[in-house]
């Protein structure tokens, strides 16, 4: 009988784990569902280490040249930018601000689009992703064309993994996630301008000159929008049916009211300098590059401290009935002291800004 030879098998060298997805592709169409994924697209993405493209699939500016787009093109040019041009931009950089401020990293990616799911698994190929994360509306739902009726079709045209965080009708408590999506939709837009303003500052401190018109427009966005819109339904509603359920916030809800109250005086001082500045511009862009950054850097410090503590508190105490009287005054048919002229004049003011803003080349889209 012969000898059996012994063969020694090595032993792999440990590698580090890989993670599970390295590229994100998270479709966006500015409704309060997809307010909702960019949330849970971030965090995954934080939890997995990945990167993320928001997209948006543009069926506007595909329809523009043989419906009424083009008349508003023909007859106000600013006008069809903010409505068909900027609606990417303004979609998109809600979407990166939330991205940039957890600290993920991330792309922004828009293409005119008459079938969106196509345009989705396109870019998804175009762009090597590993994954699509996405929710959708239901088969009851009539809004939100592009999620609503398009997830069905990604999901069966896809090569790659989808990852539907949320079906909107299989919602426990919609009313929660309603004012939720809406108080961060809203969070997002005061944190563009005041990314927006940061970067002002950075130029002004190197010497730079910068664009006065951008400045100004972002100033009165600050002035006009959170006094007279945002901050009111909060004190009226959130804050008030939190404070009724539980004492825990007290203290916190007391320091956010004080910095409302404060918001005037200090945007104020800001425009002390800003007027100095255009006197003086060698000799003010330091003092000016200062208050626009304490301003802006305080902008964001009140949102951290409403999005940490005020909306966990507040998911965690309000009942189903609380959540359902806040949603009627936060959503479009709410409160009349919020009328919807007023809304769609910051809309398109905020448009603009985004539109405007000099950073935002970097999230421009495919093509221009």
């Amino acid at each position: 009988m012969g000898c059996r030879q012994r063969i020694d098998i090595p032993t792999p060298a440990p590698t580090e784990p890989t993670a599970m997805y390295s590229h994100i592709l998270v479709p966006t169409d500015g409704t309060n569902l997809s307010s909702q994924t960019i949330t849970q697209a971030v965090q995954f993405a934080l939890s997995t280490g990945a990167r993320i493209t928001f997209f948006y699939a543009d069926a506007d500016a595909s329809e523009s040249l043989v419906d009424d787009g083009a008349l508003v093109h023909l007859l106000d040019t600013a006008l069809y930018q903010d409505d068909f041009g900027g609606r990417a931009r303004e979609i998109l950089s809600k979407a990166e601000v939330s991205a940039r401020a957890a600290g993920v990293d991330c792309n922004c990616v828009s293409r005119p689009a008459r079938r969106p799911f196509e345009a989705i698994l396109a870019i998804a190929a175009e762009l090597d992703c590993d994954l699509i994360f996405m929710a959708s509306h239901g088969p009851r739902s009539i809004g939100g064309f592009m999620l609503g009726s398009e997830t069905l079709k990604v999901l069966a045209g896809s090569r790659i993994p989808v990852l539907v965080s949320s079906v909107e009708k299989n919602d426990l408590n919609p009313a929660m996630s309603t004012v939720c999506a809406i108080m961060k939709d809203e969070h997002r837009c005061i944190a563009v301008v005041s990314y927006g303003m940061r970067m002002l500052s950075a130029k002004l401190s190197q010497g730079e000159m910068i664009d006065l018109g951008l400045l100004e427009s972002m100033l009165i966005y600050l002035a006009e929008f959170p006094a007279k819109l945002h901050h009111p339904k909060e004190e009226t509603y959130l804050f008030a049916a939190l404070a009724r359920r539980s004492n825990q916030l007290h203290e916190t809800i007391n320091e956010l009211q004080r910095q409302h109250a404060e918001g005037n005086a200090h945007l104020k001082t800001l425009r002390e300098a800003l007027e100095e500045y255009k006197s003086h511009p060698d000799e003010k862009n330091l003092s000016l590059a200062t208050a626009v950054d304490a301003f802006a850097s305080a902008q964001l410090k009140h949102i951290a401290i409403e999005e940490q503590r005020i909306i966990p508190g507040a998911q965690k105490h309000l009942t189903e009935d609380d959540w359902k009287e806040v949603a009627t005054a936060f959503g479009q048919n709410g409160d009349p002291r919020f009328n919807a002229g007023e809304r769609e004049t910051y809309r398109r003011l905020y448009s603009r800004i985004a539109n405007l803003h000099e950073t935002l080349t970097r999230i421009g889209t495919s093509g221009e």
